[in-house]
């Protein structure tokens, strides 16, 4: 065998080895989104115990009622870190115990080695109440319109049905409840508005703005990137400026996104958005109409972030053309009009859908930018019209990416606010892919139509 094969043995061997590990990261990713994202809507069962009493919890009940989140194992060195004296290993429970009246966190851990008498009773409730969040305990009395609720304290609650949103008992469902109920939590999660300042309810205003806001760009991308595209690599002379214009386009593809952000707020909402209420609407002033943050100018600056990545795939689709196909149609006295048009462009179809693929999947998950130029942490109502041009552009909007943001590091319970970042992180990815997979299958037909 000659070292050539070696070498290029070595290399094959190399390439899958990183091929398998992005796979693995791939699949892990997934898996951690399906796993934490979907165990949200799930109806876990509520589990009862009794606490031992101790010198580090004094204040703690003796009566537990709740979901168990998750549990921890720690080694003896973590144990000993911590200044605790039970043997090794010791497991830890994390459970969500709703509303205290005692002012007790909703969420607590408890040491396994400290439960007893552990219990699924069938007729506990979850209730989800609008003052007081979710509430466990025994129903005592249902009177009409009011509840008893009994919680595992022994403080009786006298609750208004009006203001119950939820009244569950999960303990007593079947599979197929728990499956049909999963469905029906999944589906208003997708079609309601969040409460609660976006710790609850749904996210339809979210995905509604991220879905126009990444269509728009693209509609406003697509045209102006690949034409630049085009002139650059079949009309443009080599000389400085050309190479300056290449150099400033892959140099653009590189600044950082909150840039841009700036650039949306200083150009296109003062400049462009103050022009335009300027000399169509000078009635309404000081007021501004498309002067302050909106649709339109979220998807301007996606579309100048994303710009560049549209130029170079449409560069490179066409520099993969062979030239013999240019010069076969020259040589039956077609016009270079003519040849772009019918054989060059029909050949690079794909590679600019490849371009605006990219596009899209950077502009549905940035959040910097956006903060600046329309996105907000709350708009519940959406940005569609019954009447032309049915899309109101100048109406700020909510976005997935900002969700992510704002209930995983703005919340004020980290553990609650956990399963429902990857509940909207998975919804994300789930959206971002069907628009990938609408992209892939318009350039898989292309591509067989130019084969």
């Amino acid at each position: 065998m000659t070292p050539d094969y070696h070498q290029r043995n070595y290399w094959f061997w190399l390439a899958a080895l990183a091929s398998a590990f992005v796979l693995m990261l791939l699949l892990a990713l997934s898996y951690l989104m399906l796993s934490r994202g979907l165990g949200l809507f799930w109806p876990a069962d509520i589990v009862q115990f009794r606490v031992s009493q101790n010198a580090e919890s004094p204040h703690e009940a003796s009566l537990v009622l709740g979901e168990v989140v998750s549990q921890q194992q720690l080694t003896a060195p973590q144990l000993a870190a911590a200044g605790l004296t039970f043997s090794a290993p010791a497991t830890r429970i994390l459970v969500k115990q709703g509303y205290q009246p005692s002012g007790a966190p909703a969420f607590r851990w408890y040491w396994q080695q400290q439960l007893s008498d552990v219990q699924r009773p069938p007729e506990v409730l979850l209730v989800r109440h609008r003052q007081f969040g979710e509430l466990y305990g025994w129903p005592q009395a249902m009177s009409e319109g009011q509840l008893l609720l009994q919680l595992a304290n022994g403080q009786q609650l006298r609750l208004q049905q009006a203001d119950i949103m939820l009244q569950l008992a999960p303990n007593s469902l079947s599979w197929l409840q728990k499956m049909r109920w999963f469905a029906g939590q999944w589906w208003s999660f997708l079609s309601t508005e969040p409460r609660e300042a976006n710790s609850a309810g749904g996210i339809l205003p979210a995905i509604t703005g991220t879905l126009l806001s990444v269509l728009l760009m693209a509609v406003v991308v697509a045209p102006i990137g690949i034409m630049a595209g085009i002139y650059l690599h079949e009309y443009a002379r080599d000389g400085r400026l050309v190479r300056l214009v290449r150099l400033s386009v892959h140099n653009l593809a590189g600044v950082p996104s909150v840039v841009f952000g700036v650039f949306g707020l200083g150009f296109f909402v003062y400049v462009l958005g103050g022009s335009i209420d300027q000399l169509f609407y000078p009635e309404r002033l000081p007021q501004p109409t498309f002067g302050t943050p909106g649709l339109i100018w979220v998807s301007l600056t996606l579309a100048l972030l994303t710009l560049p990545v549209v130029i170079v795939a449409t560069e490179e689709g066409l520099a993969r053309i062979p030239s013999s196909l240019r010069l076969g149609g020259y040589a039956l006295g077609a016009t270079k009009a003519e040849v772009l048009r019918k054989l060059i462009l029909p050949a690079a179809r794909p590679a600019m859908l490849t371009g605006i693929i990219l596009a899209v999947s950077r502009a549905a998950g940035e959040v910097a930018p956006l903060i600046f130029v329309g996105v907000v942490k709350y708009a519940p109502v959406l940005p569609l019209s019954s009447s032309a041009p049915y899309i109101q552009l100048d109406q700020q909007i909510m976005s997935l990416g900002f969700q992510i943001y704002d209930v995983g590091l703005q919340s004020s319970n980290a553990d609650a606010a956990e399963p429902r970042v990857f509940a909207i992180a998975l919804v994300l990815l789930v959206l971002i892919g069907a628009l990938n997979l609408l992209a892939m299958r318009l350039r898989r037909y292309y591509r067989r139509r130019v084969v």
